[in-house]
C-alpha cells in the first residue's frame, strides 16, 4: 500500500539497521544526515527491540546514497519512505525536513548522471557531497568519511562482556553476529552467575542457537505473566513485548522440542483479556517450533470467548466495528490478535481446521492489508506443500 507510513521499501544496495543508527556508522557516501528516535508505530520487529526497548533519545544519522539504489536496477532513485532500510531504522530517517534534503540530494544526482551520460551508480559522488556541503546540507567531514565498519574483534569482546548489564551493548552484538555467537556461547558455558546466563541464553536463543534452551526454558516456567503491550498506533516508544514475552520468544526460536511444554503452560492461562503481545509471543515461538502438538492449544486458546470473530468481511459488519474514537485501537488490536494466533495455529498443522478458516476469513476483509496478510500465509502453505487452496 504505496500511500501508507509503513510502506513497502526497496532492497538497495545498502540497507541500513537499527544498529547502524545506534552505532554512529558512517559511511564514504553519505548524502544526508536525519535527526529524530525510534518513535515506531505498532510493534518493533528487530532482535534488538525484542531484547532491549529502543530509545526515544534524539540522535543524528547518516544516510548513505547506496539507500537510493535498488539492487539489480538501474536507472532509478527511490527517496522518502521507500529507501533501503530495515522496518524499525525508518522512525529515525523518515522526518520531513531529512526526506526534503534526502530528495535534493537525489535530484542533483540525476542531473549529474544525464549530464555526464553515466549511471546513477557511477557519478561522482565527491562531487555530489562537496555540493550538498556547499549548500549547507553536509558538514564537511563526510568528504573524508569512510565506512566504520566492520567493528573490530576486540570492541565485540568487550561488548559480550558488557551485555550482562542490562544488555549494554546488544547492538554490536547483533552487528556482527557471526563473530559474537562464539563468544556468546563460550560466555554461557563459562559464567557461574544464573543471571548473566540467562543474558546470554536469551541472546542466543533470539539469534537461534539452541545451547541455552534449558535455562530458557526454566525461567519461563518460573515467572507468572507480566505486564504486556496491547498495539498502539502512534507514539510509540519502548518495549512493544514484556520480559517474558521476550524470552518466550527466544524459546521459540532455539527450535529445541523439548522446551514446547514450557510455553504451553502459559497458553493455558490466556484469555481475550491478555495483552495482545502474550499471544504474538507464544504465536511467533509456536511458529518457530512447527511443532504439531501445539496446533490442539492454540485451537483452543482461540475457542475462548471473544478472541474469534473480528475479521470485517461485509460493509455491515465493518459499520457495527467502527470504533467510537479515531485513536482508538481496540478494533486493530483484537483483529490483530486473532490472525496472528490463526497464522500459528495453520503453520502448526492446524487443528480441525480452524486456522485454515480464520484465514479464509481474513483473506475477504475489507482491510487490504489483513486480507493481503491471510492470503500470503494461506499462499505459502500451498507453495510448500503442493496443496491447493481454494
Amino acid at each position: 500500500m504505496l500511500d501508507t507510513r509503513e510502506r513497502q521499501r526497496i532492497v538497495g544496495d545498502f540497507t541500513m539497521s537499527p544498529m547502524d543508527i545506534s552505532i554512529g556508522r558512517t559511511y564514504p557516501d553519505t548524502i544526508v544526515i536525519s535527526r529524530s528516535n525510534f518513535d515506531t508505530h505498532g510493534f518493533t520487529i528487530h532482535p534488538v527491540f525484542m531484547i532491549r526497548p529502543p530509545d526515544r533519545e534524539e540522535m543524528f544519522v547518516d544516510v548513505p546514497y547506496r539507500c537510493l539504489l535498488p539492487k539489480g536496477l538501474d536507472g532509478i532513485l527511490v527517496t522518502g519512505l521507500g529507501v533501503s532500510a530495515h522496518r524499525d531504522a525508518m522512525p529515525v530517517i523518515r522526518m520531513q525536513a531529512d526526506i526534503q534534503n534526502q530528495g535534493y540530494a537525489a535530484g542533483v544526482a540525476a542531473a549529474m548522471a544525464a549530464r555526464s551520460g553515466k549511471s546513477v551508480r557511477d557519478i561522482d559522488i565527491k562531487a555530489l557531497q562537496k555540493h550538498l556541503v556547499e549548500k549547507g546540507n553536509l558538514p564537511e567531514r563526510v568528504l573524508t568519511d569512510e565506512d566504520s565498519f566492520p567493528l573490530s574483534q576486540e570492541k565485540i569482546a568487550e561488548a559480550v562482556e558488557r551485555v550482562v548489564n542490562d544488555f549494554e551493548g546488544l547492538e554490536i552484538i547483533l552487528t556482527q553476529r557471526q563473530d559474537a555467537v562464539p563468544l556468546l556461547k563460550k560466555a554461557y558455558e563459562n559464567t557461574k552467575a544464573e543471571k548473566s546466563k540467562l543474558v546470554y541464553a536469551h541472546i542466543l536463543g533470539m539469534l537461534g542457537d539452541p545451547i541455552g534452551a534449558g535455562t530458557l526454558a526454566d525461567a519461563v516456567r518460573s515467572r507468572n505473566w507480566d505486564k504486556g503491550w496491547n498495539y498502539t498506533g502512534m507514539g510509540q516508544f519502548g518495549m512493544s513485548m514484556s520480559e517474558l514475552d521476550s524470552l518466550i520468544v527466544a524459546l521459540g526460536r532455539t527450535r529445541d522440542k523439548h522446551t514446547l511444554q514450557a510455553i504451553l503452560e502459559k497458553v493455558e492461562l490466556l484469555d481475550v483479556e491478555s495483552e495482545f503481545s502474550h499471544c504474538r509471543a507464544v504465536a511467533m515461538a509456536f511458529e518457530s517450533l512447527g511443532e504439531p502438538a501445539a496446533a490442539k492449544p492454540l485451537a483452543m486458546l482461540l475457542a475462548k470467548p471473544g478472541i474469534q470473530g473480528h475479521a470485517f468481511t461485509d460493509i455491515d459488519r465493518a459499520g457495527r466495528g467502527i470504533p467510537a474514537s479515531a485513536t482508538d485501537t481496540i478494533t486493530r488490536n483484537n483483529s490483530l490478535r486473532e490472525l496472528v494466533l490463526a497464522r500459528a495455529l495453520y503453520r502448526c498443522g492446524d487443528y480441525e481446521g480452524l486456522g485454515e478458516k480464520i484465514l479464509k476469513e481474513y483473506a475477504n476483509d475489507l482491510r487490504a492489508h489483513y486480507a493481503r496478510h491471510a492470503s500470503t500465509v494461506l499462499q505459502q502453505k500451498r507453495s510448500t506443500t503442493g496443496e491447493t487452496v481454494p
